[in-house]
């Protein structure tokens, strides 16, 4: 009964902020024993942010974007705009290792995804071609190949992923064929699902799980395949992407608690873009980054910067190792921007870059973060390090404009669905029954 009655440090902190107070936890000290030795104080770790890995605290040194609520401004997220070069940090110099052919399929995933992104922007506003409606990913190019190209990719033992939307270039980094890609997006029956799911392409052989309807279900996926992967003890890990909307769900905080009670082989992976869908997280977020929601559970909860692929692929890694090695979950939030919509293409011209007259942010900021386009800070990095030079990233782009250009040709030439085929080989080895087809008993008892 006595246990009823002790209130936790995090009950104690989510009501005095629900009170409107500032908290600050230094540390919670035992009560002492009469006649024992006191313990050395702890020093507590300093905080550089926002590019950190998580010290064992509740409280950041550095201010976010969290609890601004009415005070946050349209236009806002200048000031987390990161610096056009890389920094010449742990995680640059750590990814400079990686082989040259590794740096360059990321850098030709990366051109390609966003080559295909408003290549698809385009056709769609052009009007002539029938195609599915669309979340863009344009802008994230460096959080989605970084991650995808950070997890293991073994033949018949991938990591597993599940994501909810804007996944096109994740999906290329975790092995999708674009030819497959495109021919989703025009509903042919040569698309990942057969022409049926929208654009919503899901590659299980891949290990690609997703991307689900539900905001934020991504998360709860993710768990339930890492409890697969620990259970089979194959040697996989799971992995859910999920924007900054994903965290306001009922799916979030019980997905990374269960994680971290069975210490599941998981990594939540937040792509903040802090929009929502014309929201601005910062209005809901009473912490000052999403990744501090879960910090008291006592693991990793870093943040990175999500236009930076040096430091989205070191910090999917880390995560990756971590939870491979048996020692449970971490949290990355990963700030990055978004260049369309929330979805489809208001605000979208004809081959023009990025969204502008959205009246849920600015065109100062959008032509601001497009100034940060990830494809060519990091071609500016590979250049400054002497890894390639200009014409070997020219001869990548051409590469990557000829995989589109010839999956839209495939695409177009692809035949459509009939009817109940849509059912057949979506999961391998099995065939779903055709019940939404055909007339069929409702069975009503056991």
């Amino acid at each position: 009964m006595a246990e009823r009655n002790v209130l936790d440090r995090r009950t104690f902190v989510k009501g005095m902020l629900a009170a409107g107070a500032t908290v600050t936890v230094a540390a919670c000290a035992p009560v002492a024993t009469p006649g024992a030795t006191p313990a050395a104080p702890v020093s507590q770790p300093t905080v550089v942010g926002p590019a950190w890995i998580h010290p064992k605290s509740l409280v950041r040194a550095q201010p976010g974007y969290g609890g601004a609520h009415l005070t946050w401004k349209y236009g806002d997220t200048v000031k987390w705009l990161p610096p056009m070069d890389f920094p010449a940090d742990a995680a640059a110099a750590s990814f400079a290792q990686l082989p040259k052919s590794k740096l360059q399929t990321i850098y030709y995933l990366m051109v390609l995804g966003s080559i295909w992104e408003n290549g698809i922007k385009d056709i769609q506003l052009a009007g002539k071609d029938t195609l599915f409606g669309i979340h863009h990913g344009a802008g994230q190019e460096a959080d989605q190949v970084g991650v995808g190209q950070a997890l293991q990719s073994l033949p018949n033992l991938p990591d597993l992923v599940a994501c909810n939307m804007r996944h096109h270039a994740l999906g290329l980094a975790r092995g999708q064929n674009v030819n497959t890609l495109s021919a989703g997006i025009w509903g042919k029956t040569t698309g990942a699902t057969k022409g049926y799911a929208s654009y919503r392409q899901s590659d299980v052989k891949n290990g690609f799980y997703g991307p689900l309807p539900l905001i934020g279900l991504g998360w709860q996926v993710a768990t339930g395949l890492a409890w697969s992967c620990k259970v089979r003890k194959s040697g996989q890990i799971a992995l859910g992407m999920n924007g900054d909307g994903g965290h306001a769900t009922r799916y979030f905080f019980s997905a990374v608690r269960s994680s971290a009670n069975y210490k599941l082989p998981v990594v939540f992976w937040g792509a903040n873009n802090f929009q929502g869908v014309a929201n601005p997280c910062a209005t809901w977020v009473p912490s000052p980054y999403l990744a501090d929601m879960p910090a008291g559970l006592g693991f990793p909860c870093s943040v990175v910067d999500g236009n930076n692929v040096a430091q989205t692929y070191t910090a999917c890694k880390e995560a990756a190792d971590r939870a491979r090695s048996g020692d449970g979950p971490s949290v990355v939030e990963s700030l990055t921007w978004r260049w369309y919509d929330h979805s489809g293409n208001a605000g979208a011209k004809i081959g023009v870059d990025g969204a502008v007259g959205l009246p849920y942010r600015t065109d100062d900021e959008v032509r601001a973060w497009l100034g940060r386009d990830p494809k060519v800070r990091y071609a500016n990095w590979l250049l400054a390090k002497g890894l390639f030079t200009q014409a070997e990233l020219d001869a990548q782009k051409a590469a990557a404009q000829k995989a589109f250009d010839d999956s839209v040709a495939f695409a177009r030439s692809s035949p459509l669905p009939i009817g109940p085929e849509g059912n057949v080989g979506m999961w391998p080895d099995y065939t779903a029954p055709a019940m939404q087809f055909f007339e069929h008993t409702v069975r009503t008892t056991l």
